[in-house]
């Protein structure tokens, strides 16, 4: 496609700053001035005044029933889905994953128990799935 002349954005490679994605200015200024406390480990769902500068930002895009309770920071997505996967799964749930696939998704999904079911992701549906032609 690029050869076509498409510009491909290829967020596979797990480096969002090198397309230009940042941090927000709210979380940047909360890690740099707790910087001390992120020395020893920190609370399990991260260090609170980052947490806090995340429902920040959500609540600037207009979602106003969060807390920092339900906010975890972790090291990147891939420890993120995996311990949304933990926390959520139970032996033999079956969990929707387009296809085409990150391996992770569905690796993921059946390291913790449960069974990833495919459903076609095409260009055409936009990023929606289209449950019309998924058949369980």
């Amino acid at each position: 496609m690029e050869r076509q002349g498409y510009e491909i954005i290829s967020l596979n490679i797990g480096n969002p700053g090198l397309f230009g994605y940042r941090t927000p200015e709210t979380m940047r200024l909360a890690m740099i001035e707790n910087l001390g406390q992120a020395e020893p480990y920190s609370h399990q769902k991260g260090i609170f005044p980052a947490r806090e500068a995340v429902v920040m930002q959500q609540q600037e895009r207009g979602l106003s029933d969060i807390s920092v309770n339900d906010v975890f920071i972790g090291n990147g997505v891939s420890e993120l889905i995996d311990l949304s996967m933990r926390a959520l799964l139970s032996p033999g749930d079956e969990v929707l994953v387009p296809s085409p696939d990150y391996p992770l998704w569905s690796a993921t999904v059946t390291l913790n128990g449960g069974k990833a079911v495919h459903y076609p992701a095409h260009q055409s549906a936009i990023f929606n799935p289209i449950w019309q032609q998924w058949k369980h």
